[in-house]
């Protein structure tokens, strides 16, 4: 799929703005709310914890204060007639703070647990809500993942991406091992071999890579690192390729392998688009998530702050927002209509078809989010685009 404006000119970021914008803007109204609840809730607790804190000071000063006026109306002359008269008072008024504290607790416990379980639901509800979007749908943001296969398992690691001061980091782990026949179906290098009965030479023969595993991946936004292995982890292949530039290097060889891009004989053998190919099946393979047993979002962070647990998630939506303006910037400059953001999408045998989103759909987003709602317009560049019309 290629992505373009309306008048044809390549999206910047390859993907389908429209549905990832969509999603986006589900995201806000699914998330904001429930933040705004967690919010309100951490306040409600610092309120009652300082209305506690308060009435069981007050309770302990009178029971103090009550000591010292005992202490000041009993006479040393008198003292051994009024001390168990005293001693009484003072038992029963420290029986009854204890007893007027205990009210208290169990009158705020109840709505203490009620809040705490809130924040705890819904905070868990904000994450899940960004598990299902950041993966794929930050835009601009480097990308790394890093996955291994231990003992012919299949591919578990990390998915990391950072954007400004936005990180966060998946948990992947793949459902079944995969094999370059699974990828690509038959693959081979050229490689040196010894040959012969009595005199030994090097002959150049075709390795069948086929059956070998992929047995770990380190994918960047510029790079792309895979190694495969046969069954018995006696024989590897490691593939190195760049992936705007397409330039790529082959090493063979388990303990001291050997670039065989670097042997003009061997170079001129390898076929180029295969290599590439498998290298794009393998991009296409970890980044389906189709093929994952499990995929978690272990950390969010901005400014190196739990965004969950910081109730953060409005912050990190306006960066997100910020980038998504940029485009929807460049779909009125680059298109006809100004009261809606349209892209076209062109297939592989080169027919197209256009999508789009009106303005005042998101506009609407942002007028149910209340008063951060203007905000994240703001970030998004929602008045530029409106004044525009």
């Amino acid at each position: 799929m290629k992505y373009l404006y309306q008048d044809s000119v390549e999206l910047s970021v390859q993907r389908d703005y429209v549905k990832d914008l969509e999603k986006l803007l589900g995201v806000i109204g699914d998330a904001c709310p429930k933040e705004n609840a967690v919010i309100s809730a951490k306040k409600e607790l610092e309120n009652i914890d300082r209305a506690r804190d308060q009435r069981t000071s007050r309770l302990k000063a009178f029971e103090s204060n009550l000591g010292a006026q005992l202490n000041t109306m009993i006479a040393d002359d008198d003292a051994d007639i009024l001390d168990a008269c005293k001693e009484a008072i003072t038992e029963t008024c420290s029986l009854c703070v204890r007893q007027q504290t205990k009210k208290l607790d169990a009158q705020f416990d109840s709505r203490i647990k009620d809040l705490r379980d809130l924040i705890k639901r819904d905070s868990e509800n904000i994450r899940k809500i960004f598990e299902t979007f950041l993966e794929f749908g930050v835009y601009n943001a480097t990308r790394r993942q890093s996955l291994i296969s231990n003992g012919g398992s299949a591919l578990c690691g990390e998915f990391s991406s950072d954007m400004d001061v936005l990180s966060f980091v998946y948990e992947l782990r793949f459902k079944e091992p995969v094999s370059v026949k699974e990828l690509v179906g038959s693959f081979s290098i050229p490689a040196w071999s010894t040959s012969g009965l009595f005199h030994k030479e090097n002959v150049l023969k075709m390795l069948d890579m086929s059956n070998h595993h992929l047995v770990s991946v380190e994918c960047t936004n510029k790079n792309i690192f895979t190694k495969f292995e046969d069954k018995k982890g006696s024989d590897a292949v490691r593939i190195e390729m760049g992936r705007a530039t397409k330039d790529y290097s082959i090493l063979y060889g388990i303990n001291e392998p050997v670039d065989i891009t670097k042997d003009k004989t061997i170079s001129k053998e390898i076929d180029d688009a295969s290599v590439m190919g498998l290298m794009h099946a393998v991009i296409d393979y970890v980044e389906n998530t189709e093929n994952r047993a499990t995929s978690t979002l272990k950390t969010i962070t901005f400014n190196d702050m739990d965004v969950i647990g910081h109730s953060m998630a409005y912050d990190t939506l306006k960066i997100i927002l910020a980038e998504y303006g940029k485009i929807a910037k460049k779909c009125i400059e680059h298109g006809v209509a100004k009261t809606e953001l349209i892209i076209k999408i062109e297939s592989a045998d080169g027919t197209r078809t256009e999508k789009y989103i009106p303005i005042s759909t998101i506009g609407e987003c942002f007028d149910r989010i209340g008063e951060r709602g203007a905000g994240l317009a703001a970030a998004f560049g929602l008045p530029a685009l409106e004044g525009a019309e």
